[in-house]
């Protein structure tokens, strides 16, 4: 009987652990849960061993026995299978029925639960019976119970024979399921959409005027184009002979193999066959392809044909009010009256200089007023560090002066597909690796292009600013971020004015239809302290809300490269870059190691720019963190060294970075830091400069700012490298 089983599940073994192999089965995996406390009992459960099939771990329960496994099957989700026997004295308990079930989205239990009811044929009941039924409407699972009773006979009363249950799953008639793939008839596609007198375009009102009106009609042209799809789409058998090669092909093909099998050193003349035989192949299996009905090409012309006719005939109402809008937004601006006496920009004035860039920064619009001082993204001596320098500053600054800071990080996603003022622009539609031909578009701007941050920054430039209220506002090209602070100790009051912004900033998002994914915006509460807090906010602090919907507290982000944390101790973001270089290390492993046939140079210029680069990325946002974080980027630079110069383990770190010539991390971050607020303090940005315009806190306070890097004493290893080379400068 066993030959036709996949799977057996056994009760009651009788089974101990001195004998493991007792009762083992020729062809199959035997897997077992012993009696340990007395005798009897026990689970066991026998699986093919060539089924994609393995052990599960069982967490404990209270009364019942089980052994089970996971079977992976095609077409189905994974199944776990479970064996179980619940001793007849033993009462059912409902959390060992959840536990067995929270194993995985589809369980199967085999039992002998010892459970009668009348219900599944019993002549009467018991208890365990009656909690089993009130039980499968509760937890939802069904009960599957053999027609007939499975006691054959009775010899005493401690020795019952019972007949085995058979389960077998697949169709009732025991065929195969067979496989069902789809096929769309294009052409039909093609004609369909050609239809305009359809229900969902039908309920396409002819005046949008409203932001919800052209939701709902975009929804109405997706539900249409979807829904004509599916009516061309039938049904065929996975292996159906529709496109199985003809027997000439197949002939082929069977020639080009049996060259190809003919020795296992081919001579060139076997070679040269076997090729001329393969492109003859290839050559029939293409004429094949033009022989069907219709091609990748067709397909890709008939949707870009159908987009291009639903978008491109005549302009939409919304479409041509939001195009009047921006017009009078840009003439409106280039119109205002000139400040700090500055000649007057005109509008032909910015279309000249848009033409003549040819950099990925807009050098020439810096003090024209056409990009705010909040926007840091793509202009001249501006950076992401220099955007997160602003907002660490901000919160190390409440800690020194005990003032809450919460910060809300927005998830801006096809931003630079917003903006609609771009001209002669076109588009292909790519079907597999067919494109069609070119056709018009109206919207977005061209990806890679210098125009394009440029413009974005021009659409958003108008952005409300809360500055009145004290909410700062950060910008990085399409990453947005608000910050606040209070010096009331209440969460709550601090909130207000914030949530006041986010209110604002959301209407005009959706005004200016930038789409903004609250679910994946995050909000941290920053607040000083030496230990992680186990709480990511204060306990009764409400969430803030985009849209009517809640953003997520979160006890760190990562902002502009940088993981920022409730504590800004940036261990998360060391242990990150640490992690990175690691891995990039591994990478470069047989160049940079002992065995390398390069140069030492040449080793000390790859990792200078492939790996230390990475640990010092935006330094100085970092380098004051706690000395015993860093200490671990300076441990993967130190066996750098001694990879790369094949040192014994006795030679000194301070000698293979004098020999290396490479400045420590210490080193490398606080001149790094040195050159970075030079420049921050001498930029036009009065937001920047204001960020690090300040005194450092002193070397023994207990709050640290990032200028306290310039004024820290080198630490040991630093101040080795500094007296070896201050040696060899004297001997020269």
């Amino acid at each position: 009987m066993v030959q036709f089983l996949d799977i057996a599940l056994v009760q009651e073994t009788y089974l101990k652990p001195n004998r493991p192999k007792a009762c083992s089965i020729t062809g199959y995996v035997q897997l077992q849960t012993d009696r340990t406390y007395s005798s009897k009992g026990g689970t066991a459960l026998y699986y093919r061993r060539s089924l994609h099939c393995g052990p599960i771990n069982i967490p404990p329960l209270t009364n019942m026995e089980v052994t089970g496994c996971r079977l992976a099957m095609t077409g189905h989700s994974t199944l776990v299978i479970v064996s179980v026997y619940l001793p007849s004295p033993k009462r059912l308990l409902r959390r060992d029925l959840r536990a067995l079930f929270a194993l995985g989205d589809a369980v199967i239990l085999f039992d002998d639960f010892n459970c009668k009811n009348i219900r599944w044929g019993c002549p009467s009941n018991n208890y365990n019976g009656i909690k089993l039924d009130e039980l499968e409407d509760r937890l939802d699972f069904g009960i599957i119970a053999p027609s007939k009773s499975t006691l054959l006979r009775q010899y005493t009363v401690s020795r019952l024979y019972h007949r085995p249950v058979i389960l077998k799953m697949g169709p009732p008639d025991g065929a195969r399921l067979i496989p069902i793939r789809k096929i769309t008839n294009w052409k039909r596609v093609s004609t369909a959409l050609e239809e305009i007198d359809t229900p969902n375009l039908n309920s396409i009102p002819n005046d949008i005027a409203s932001t919800d009106e052209i939701d709902f009609a975009i929804g109405a042209l997706t539900n249409h184009v979807r829904t004509v799809v599916e009516e061309s789409d039938r049904e065929v058998p996975a292996s159906s002979d529709r496109r199985k090669f003809p027997p000439d092909i197949l002939e082929l093909i069977r020639a080009k193999n049996a060259f190809r099998r003919a020795s296992a050193y081919p001579t060139p003349e076997y070679r040269s066959r076997a090729l001329a035989l393969q492109r003859e192949v290839k050559a029939r299996i293409r004429e094949l392809r033009n022989e069907m009905a219709i091609d990748d090409a067709e397909i890709a012309e008939c949707l870009a044909d159908s987009i291009e006719t639903q978008c491109s005939h005549v302009s939409p109402p919304h479409v041509i009010a939001h195009f009047s809008r921006i017009e009078e937004e840009v003439i409106q601006k280039t119109s205002l009256e000139p400040k700090d006496n500055l000649a007057p920009v005109s509008l032909s004035e910015v279309q000249t200089l848009v033409k003549s860039l040819n950099t990925k920064k807009a050098p020439g619009l810096e003090g024209k007023g056409l990009i705010i001082d909040e926007q840091f993204g793509f202009r001249p001596a501006h950076s992401r560090p220099q955007q997160v320098l602003r907002l660490v500053e901000y919160v190390s600054e409440g800690f020194e002066t005990e003032r809450n800071t919460v910060a809300v990080f927005f998830d801006v996603y096809k931003a630079f597909d917003s903006v609609w003022h771009v001209a002669n622009r076109h588009f292909t539609f790519r079907h597999e690796h067919t494109h069609s031909t070119r056709r018009l578009i109206r919207t977005g701007v061209p990806q890679g292009s210098t125009l394009s941050p440029l413009l974005y920054s021009a659409y958003i430039n108008n952005i409300p600013l809360p500055s009145s209220s004290g909410v700062q506002l950060a910008l990085f090209a399409d990453d947005t971020a608000l910050f606040y602070g209070s010096r009331n100790r209440s969460t709550r009051f601090t909130l207000l004015p914030l949530q006041r912004a986010i209110d604002e900033l959301g209407q005009w998002f959706r005004k200016w239809r930038i789409e903004v994914n609250p679910d994946k915006s995050a909000a941290i509460q920053f607040k000083y302290g030496k230990i992680r807090s186990r709480l990511i906010v204060d306990k009764n602090t409400p969430n803030l809300k985009m849209l009517d919907t809640n953003i997520p507290w979160q006890r760190n982000y990562k902002y502009l490269g940088v993981t920022l944390d409730k504590n800004l101790h940036f261990r998360d973001h060391i242990e990150h870059i640490r992690n990175t270089a690691l891995f990039y290390k591994a990478r470069l492993g047989a160049m940079l190691g002992r065995k390398s046939k390069l140069s030492r140079r040449n080793k000390r210029i790859i990792y200078k720019m492939c790996i230390r680069t990475v640990m010092t990325y935006a330094s100085p946002v970092f380098a004051h963190a706690a000395p015993k974080a860093l200490h671990r980027l300076q441990v993967i630079q130190n066996k750098f060294c001694r990879a790369a110069t094949d040192a014994h383990w006795c030679v000194r770190n301070s000698i293979l970075h004098r020999d290396l010539e490479l400045p420590t991390i210490s080193k490398y971050m606080k001149d790094a830091s040195k050159r970075f607020f030079d420049i921050a303090g001498s930029l036009p940005n009065a937001l920047l400069r204001a960020a690090v315009d300040y005194q450092p806190p002193h070397p023994t306070h207990l709050i640290r700012r990032p200028r306290n890097v310039l004024t820290d004493p080198p630490d040991a290893l630093t101040a080795a490298v500094k007296s070896l080379n201050d040696v060899n400068n004297t001997h020269d």
